[in-house]
């Protein structure tokens, strides 16, 4: 397993808790490859209580700034055939690489189910949607995506398609990666009981932000990947996200509980984001 990690320091104890709670009855290593290169991290991993359990290694990867990368260089430090990821600040479930491994037998990647009430505030945990249980989202009109925070590939697809793209340092990194999977002819697989607890953003100017971020980089990859059929949706959308935002506006007495302003800005954040990105990227994403 291969966990990116900058500032991990101290929520990654929780996520390395879960992982040593995993019923996986075959042997597995956990390798933290850190992004800022962090001293006190590596020292307090050097000693964790759980290092022999999870037979954790820290590598370091600030060399080049992002989550790609710092996913290729653990990625490349595993001994593993079969590599399983997920993200410092969440908590996978007891069956999670159970379920991923099993999967993973008949498919070059894999992907599971996000949830978002362990980890959350029960009114931040309603701020924004989790995809539904029965399938993988499709992004873009295009083809099924996982998350980082739950994904496992196989080391040979890994290799072959180049692995992560280090030019998404950030957003948009697990989608480019799943896209790029499957044009080379690797199937996704899914299973929902691979789960994992997920953590939100827990301020309105954060969620915004990174709502904004998703976005620019989803309209990155609808141009680069456009030749292969990626779109937005039609125009007129605008039109129905803007009427969505004045009716929703937190500033109107029916939107002054906080789950609601919280969507507001979510929402807000994602359309900002597509219409940034469509300047940004010359290429029309609504």
């Amino acid at each position: 397993m291969v966990i990116a990690a900058y500032r991990a320091l101290p929520d990654i104890d929780t996520q390395l808790s879960a992982l040593a709670a995993q019923d996986f009855d075959g042997d597995f290593e956990v390798i933290v490859s850190d992004n800022l290169g962090d001293d006190e991290l590596r020292a307090h991993l050097d000693d964790h209580p759980l290092r022999e359990r999870l037979q954790l290694r820290w590598v370091d990867s600030a060399d080049v700034a992002g989550t790609s990368h710092a996913r290729n260089v653990g990625t490349r430090a595993a001994r593993s055939a079969f590599i399983a990821y997920c993200d410092q600040d969440d908590a996978v479930y007891p069956g999670w690489l159970s379920a991923v491994a099993d999967t993973a037998a008949g498919h070059g990647m894999v992907g599971g189910l996000l949830e978002r009430e362990t980890l959350n505030d029960p009114v931040v945990a309603q701020w924004r949607a989790i995809p539904p249980a029965d399938e993988l989202p499709v992004l873009a009109h295009f083809l099924p995506i996982t998350f980082g925070a739950n994904m496992g590939i196989w080391r040979s697809a890994f290799d072959e398609i180049g692995g992560w793209d280090d030019s998404y340092p950030t957003a948009g990194s697990d989608v480019e990666i799943c896209w790029r999977a499957q044009l080379h002819g690797y199937s996704l697989g899914y299973n929902p009981e691979a789960l994992v607890a997920y953590r939100y953003r827990t301020t309105a100017r954060d969620m915004f932000g990174q709502a904004s971020e998703y976005s620019v980089a989803e309209a990155r990859l609808a141009k680069q990947y456009a030749a292969q059929g990626a779109r937005g949706n039609h125009p007129v959308a605008v039109v129905v996200y803007a009427a969505w935002l004045l009716f929703r506006l937190p500033i109107l007495p029916w939107n002054w509980p906080k789950a609601r302003r919280g969507q507001w800005y979510w929402m807000a954040g994602a359309i900002a984001g597509r219409l940034k990105g469509s300047w940004v990227h010359r290429h029309l994403y609504v």
